[in-house]
């Protein structure tokens, strides 16, 4: 009989499910925070979790009759489940032991899921909440180590995020290797007031620099949501942060081996036509308009996914369906610096194209672009620099694509919408001008020196903008083939769900890794 041994098993997993004891678990509650089996439990379908690694930890033994005295669990829960009734592979850190540090038992099980989850092809989902790494691991080992990552399986990790969605949800105060995964993740989220991620902690902060500052002051999501771009999302709560995790998860394909899901709402039709198409942009060129609104006239009901609303605010990325296929969308917001491309934009526009690409999701541009924002400010942070190697990505995708020219296409950034190399699907709506520089600006630049000699040099100026105005009709460039299309506006959506419907098995020919990596 090996009744004694099996209740041991038991009675050791006991211990691990109690995490860290009753008291850890109420401080836990008090900060408004779950537990990280009770996270898992809330993001995964129920009864689906099966873990792995459940009895690691450091154990204490009587020296004489070798018998257990205590164990304290490893601080991170790992193993498989399902969301939606589809597999993933799923980590989460227990805060309520050691504040989640990281040692060697964390590494361990940290490198084991990651190989997991690069072996069997599974989306991975991380809830972070952990302090990183911890000094007293020192009087441990007996020595200092040379800092490394060959522990946590570094190789599987950066080519998972070529083959699998990977996402991070930020649960409380993240630092070191934590803040390198949820850099490392395809979209991440954190709770306001109630996750920070840094690089070093505040007590760091204070020893070298003298610095006092909280947690949220170093690393909220003032910052990193609106800011940096370190955080694509904020969440109200844990339970909006999780549901925004499996709304993500919904539009991406299990791995780069298949096509995302189609998911048809019957109670929307592929033929709609709105009418407030016709109106929402305004003759003024000068005055801005709701794209948002746009987005909602074009895509099926309910079904926009927005990333990263409050950094690069000129440039809106979201993820949508077409009469129930899923699309990458990328879209000026003339409301922001009137939808310029300015430096904060470059990241956000090249990290989710990269995305789209990786994963195989069509994309749809709404182009209303002026061109790349300019000033002292604009040079200071290189915008054009920075703004070129993000064009790199639109040439380097070899996913279907398509524009819509709402408005403005000017100049380099203009010229970043689209790659003339390939097919691409160009339709323009009335409303849409372009150049390689605008009227209202190249005007003066041109005819400078008669402008400024002229009897009434701003009589003069308006007469030659009305006359280079007369070039800017989109009719002009259709007479000679410089754009495939002009539609009624009401058209657009009509016309995207026949081009999806036409592309989607297209890109299924071309499953599989893509010859460049994804770009964190």
């Amino acid at each position: 009989m090996w009744k004694p041994e099996v209740e041991e098993l038991n009675h050791r997993k006991q211990i691990a499910y109690k995490l860290g004891g009753e008291k850890g678990v109420e401080k836990q509650h008090s900060h408004g925070k779950m537990t990280v089996r009770e996270r898992i439990d809330a993001l995964l379908d129920d009864g689906t979790f099966s873990e792995t690694g459940v009895m690691a930890g450091d154990a204490r033994y009587d020296d004489k009759n070798k018998e257990l005295l205590d164990i304290t669990p490893c601080p991170i829960v790992m193993g498989l489940g399902e969301i939606d009734g589809r597999r993933v592979a799923v980590q989460g850190d227990d805060f309520t032991i050691k504040g989640a540090s990281v040692g060697r038992l964390y590494k361990g099980k940290l490198a084991y899921i990651t190989k997991m989850v690069y072996e069997l092809r599974l989306p991975h989902i991380r809830l972070l909440d952990g302090a990183g790494g911890s000094i007293k691991e020192v009087e441990q080992i007996g020595y200092l180590e040379l800092p490394v990552l060959n522990d946590v399986a570094p190789k599987q990790m950066g080519d998972i995020m070529s083959m699998v969605p990977v996402v991070s949800i930020v649960m409380g105060p993240v630092s070191g290797i934590g803040a390198l995964l949820v850099v490392q993740s395809h979209f991440s989220v954190m709770i306001k007031e109630n996750s920070q991620v840094f690089v070093g902690g505040p007590p760091l902060v204070q020893w070298a620099q003298g610095q006092t500052v909280t947690k949220e002051q170093l690393g909220g999501y003032r910052i990193h949501t609106r800011i940096s771009g370190v955080v694509d999302n904020e969440a109200e709560s844990e339970e909006d942060a999780i549901q925004q995790t499996r709304r993500f998860l919904d539009y991406m394909p299990g791995n780069v081996w298949e096509m995302p899901e189609r998911k048809y709402e019957e109670n929307d039709k592929r033929n709609r036509r709105e009418d407030e198409l016709l109106s929402i942009v305004p003759r003024n060129s000068r005055k801005p308009y709701n794209m948002r609104e746009v987005m909602k006239c074009i895509f099926d009901r309910d079904s926009i996914f927005e990333i990263g609303k409050y950094q690069g605010r000129s440039q809106i990325v979201a993820l949508a369906r077409l009469n129930g296929y899923p699309v990458g969308v990328i879209a000026n917001d003339p409301r922001f610096l009137a939808g310029s491309f300015a430096w904060d934009v470059s990241e956000k526009f090249m990290r989710f194209i990269d995305m789209c690409d990786t994963f195989h999701l069509p994309v749809v541009n709404l182009v209303d672009q002026p061109g790349f924002f300019i000033g002292v400010k604009s040079e200071e942070n290189g915008t054009i620099r920075k703004g070129v190697r993000a064009s790199y990505a639109v040439s380097q995708a070899s996913i279907p694509w398509a524009c819509i020219y709402i408005r403005r296409c000017f100049g380099v950034a203009g010229a970043a919408q689209s790659d003339p190399s390939k097919l691409n699907w160009r339709y323009a709506w009335p409303s849409a001008y372009w150049g390689n520089i605008p009227i209202e600006g190249g005007v003066y630049a041109a005819h400078r020196a008669e402008i400024e000699s002229a009897e009434d040099p701003m009589a003069l100026h308006d007469e030659l903008q009305e006359y280079y105005k007369g070039f800017a009709s989109p009719v002009r460039a259709a007479e000679h083939f410089g754009i495939e299309d002009i539609i009624d506006p009401r058209e657009t959506r009509p016309l995207l769900c026949d081009w999806v419907e036409l592309v989607y098995p297209i890109e299924k020919t071309r499953l599989g890794l893509k010859k460049r990596g994804i770009r964190c």
